[in-house]
């Protein structure tokens, strides 16, 4: 409760928009910020979740590990104790201290050991013996201490949830009271194809700095004719010169050698660069600048984004899609026209998969509950209801995008083109 009001009284009054600038710009300018500060608190809440997800992955790892160390550990103790029977005793039924739990193993070991090991009957080393128990202790210490850290992070979510749901619903105030005047949707408009054409150019200067840093690194891989001055020694190539420019040397060319008799058969084509092994792992296709362009933003009310595309998830898996915010029960409405059908399954809880009639395949996650049966819909038509069915616990959409009905691709430049 206390942090919702702390949200509420940092943000600006909606009554105190205009502040320079016309009023639209005004508007536009808070509506914009609000939805900066949701897309950052949705980013930081799945952001966690992706870090307890890991740490999951990591505590299963580690209780596999303690589990083979601890086998390893109890073997070499039944061995040892078996060697200070059969030293000592006999072969009868006797009791010996080594008869215990594997945590007082090393206090409890009897004389007996000791001399068994020392006349050279014992097949288990008693340091061997130590330095597994010593990493038996050493394991159980590190997955302690994961168990710990993922519970501080089940904390630290459960904040972050709160944050990322109070600042949608603030974004949902906002946008009710400032929208209403379409010159204020009409700045929004603009704000967002500015803020698409710097995020275009940036884009654009990255690809171009790595592509000069890719061909900076042809020569020093791939050398060519081309990048030596000096002329080769003599060769047995049946075409010594013709592949260097005639204007290298000032003066007239010498007429070159004549070949030898002896026949050789001449080289084949020179072998050409190295190409790409098609082996290679090709990387997803990226999304295409228009993105999302002609499509409707499949929430229908107030949303925040979390571009988590490939992020860590249970179970190993990789996140495949996008995260949208918004409070339960917003409608859910289709991307484009098409077919839609309703499945529910343990991950996604309630879904929707859309078959567009682009050939584009979308697949919507944890509604709440659907709007009617599977059926042909129009664009914009209610489909469904924002939830937190399956594996979540927060009220949000989770959307993936399969272009040709094939692998899918990052949603996200779908979303925000779509939603803005």
């Amino acid at each position: 409760m206390s942090l919702t009001l702390t949200l509420a009284v940092a943000r600006p009054s909606v009554a105190d928009a205009d502040h320079g600038g016309s009023a639209a710009q005004d508007a536009a300018a808070e509506i914009q910020a609000a939805r900066d500060r949701a897309d950052t608190a949705a980013q930081a809440l799945f952001d966690k979740e992706s870090e307890i997800d890991q740490l999951e992955v990591s505590i299963s790892t580690a209780e596999v590990e303690l589990a083979q160390i601890e086998g390893e550990a109890e073997e070499m103790r039944e061995g040892l104790e078996y060697q200070a029977v059969r030293q000592f005793v006999g072969a009868g039924p006797t009791s010996f201290p080594l008869l215990i739990d594997l945590d007082d193993a090393n206090d409890s070991l009897s004389a007996g050991v000791y001399g068994s090991v020392a006349s050279e009957t014992a097949n288990v080393d008693l340091d061997d013996f130590d330095a597994v128990m010593t990493e038996v202790d050493e394991q159980r210490d590190s997955l302690a201490s994961r168990r710990d850290d993922a519970e501080e992070a089940t904390r630290t979510y459960a904040v972050l949830q709160e944050t990322a749901e109070a600042e949608v619903e603030l974004l949902g105030q906002i946008e009710a009271r400032r929208l209403q005047d379409e010159a204020v949707q009409h700045e929004l408009d603009e704000q967002q194809r500015q803020r698409e054409e710097r995020e275009r150019l940036e884009r654009e200067a990255t690809d171009e700095a790595a592509a000069a840093v890719q061909a900076a690194a042809v020569p020093a891989t791939v050398a060519t004719p081309a990048a030596t001055p000096a002329p080769p020694p003599e060769t047995d190539s049946p075409l010594p010169d013709q592949s260097r420019p005639a204007t290298t040397d000032p003066t007239p060319p010498t007429p070159p050698t004549p070949i030898p008799t002896t026949p050789t058969a001449p080289s084949p084509t020179p072998a050409p660069a190295p190409e790409p092994s098609p082996t290679a792992p090709v990387p997803p296709t990226p999304a295409p600048d228009n993105a999302g362009s002609d499509l409707a933003c499949p929430i229908a009310g107030p949303r925040s984004f979390a571009d988590t595309w490939g992020a860590s998830r249970s179970g190993g898996r990789s996140h495949e899609g996008v995260d949208m915010m918004s409070p339960g029960g917003t409608p859910l409405v289709a991307m484009e026209a098409g077919r839609v059908e309703f499945k529910t399954n343990n991950l996604g809880g309630n879904t929707v998969r859309l078959y567009g009639a682009s050939g584009t395949r979308y697949y919507y996650a944890h509604l709440s509950s659907w709007e009617g049966s599977s059926r042909p819909v129009a664009k914009g038509d209610v489909i469904g209801y924002v939830g937190k069915t399956g594996n979540t616990s927060a009220n949000h959409l989770h959307l993936q995008v399969h272009p040709g009905g094939g692998q899918a691709v990052n949603p996200y430049p779908y979303a925000r083109r779509a939603c803005g």
